[in-house]
């Protein structure tokens, strides 16, 4: 039987264990750079102005409601207190990575309250995407005893849910603000997840919760937070002209003639009329639809006189024959005044 021994190296230790926190930290989903600033709520934590013993991991910002004298002297919409949880803190699961995270709370009461962030530098209409790992912790009474281990007993529904303002504004109540769903993620670390299109270069990212129970214990704990692009800008379309764009020909192409069609004239047959024929008949009566026999006329001669002759010949050569006819008889009557 043989043994495979496998020699494991410092660096491949310590390679591997980067790899592994890295994952954990952040999670597998992220598609490009944490764009979230201390997304692990570690120092510094800045004190907040006019509250005793309460501070913020920065740049994280704190935002909270509080309610008019009524509500609050009955317990409702307290101002809550903020702090940083330690690992040494009972029962030991108030950290999920790193030194510290960040907590809210109030004994007795409720509150309306949770954390902000803005973010700059952001493409407009990238699809955005904010996690961040919570927990809470809510228990009615302790005494009941059903809260052993600072567990949740008779807990109060926690509203807990996180959300981006994709224009960037500082109102968490805002119509603007991207929600996404609610959970109460009791006693174990719960990712909660939103996701929203930029409209702005800067965006601001929340943390939500509303405790509806003025219970003993109303517990929220951050860790671990991630704002990333899931998917940049669609690239810009060509706006379409309003109208189309006509091309010219070119100055040396000639622009053909166009000739109608030359229609030939029809040829219509010329009509020939056809005489009627009568059939010969014995009977005396004519052919009623024959024509009528035509008998000619005889012509008899007419003697023509010298004047109808004359009237006949045309007025040049009339007046030619009287020319040589007086020539005629001029000459005749010369002869005989020699002659005597």
């Amino acid at each position: 039987m043989t043994r495979t021994h496998i020699k494991v190296t410092g660096r491949f230790v310590l390679a591997l264990t980067v790899f592994l926190v890295a994952t954990a930290v952040y999670p597998a989903s992220a598609q490009g750079p944490n764009l979230i600033q201390n997304p692990s709520f570690e120092r510094p934590y800045v004190p907040l102005a006019q509250k005793e013993n309460c501070a913020v991991a920065s740049p994280w910002v704190a935002w909270y409601r509080e309610g008019t004298r009524e509500e609050v002297s009955q317990g409702y919409r307290f101002a809550p207190e903020y702090k940083a949880a330690f690992r040494a803190d009972y029962p030991g699961n108030r950290v999920r990575n790193g030194e510290l995270a960040q907590q809210w709370f109030h004994s007795y009461g409720n509150f309306e309250a949770g954390v902000l962030q803005q973010v700059s530098k952001i493409p407009v209409g990238a699809k955005l995407r904010f996690e961040i790992w919570g927990m809470s912790w809510s228990c009615d009474k302790e005494s009941r005893g059903n809260c052993s281990g600072a567990t949740s007993g008779d807990p109060s529904p926690m509203h807990f849910k996180v959300g981006i303002d994709p224009t960037g504004g500082g109102d968490p109540f805002s119509p603007a603000v991207v929600w996404g769903d609610e959970n109460n993620a009791y006693d174990q670390w719960t990712l909660l997840s939103v996701e929203a299109i930029a409209k702005n270069s800067t965006v601001t990212a929340y943390v939500y919760s509303y405790p509806t129970y003025r219970s003993q214990d109303n517990n929220i704990y951050l860790d671990d937070a991630s704002l990333v692009i899931a998917a940049q800008p669609p690239a810009p379309t060509r706006k379409p002209t309003d109208r189309p764009t006509a091309t010219p020909l070119p100055t040396n192409t000639p622009v053909p003639t166009v000739v109608p069609p030359t229609v030939a004239p029809t040829a219509v047959p010329p009509t020939v009329a056809v005489p009627p024929t009568c059939a010969p008949t014995t009977e005396a009566k004519p052919c009623p639809t024959c024509p009528p026999a035509v008998v000619p006329t005889p012509v008899m001669p007419v003697a023509l006189s010298l004047v109808d002759h004359l009237t006949a010949w045309p007025v040049p050569v009339i007046g030619l024959a009287l020319a040589v006819a007086a020539f005629m008889i001029g000459l005749m009557v010369t002869k005989g005044d020699r002659r005597r």
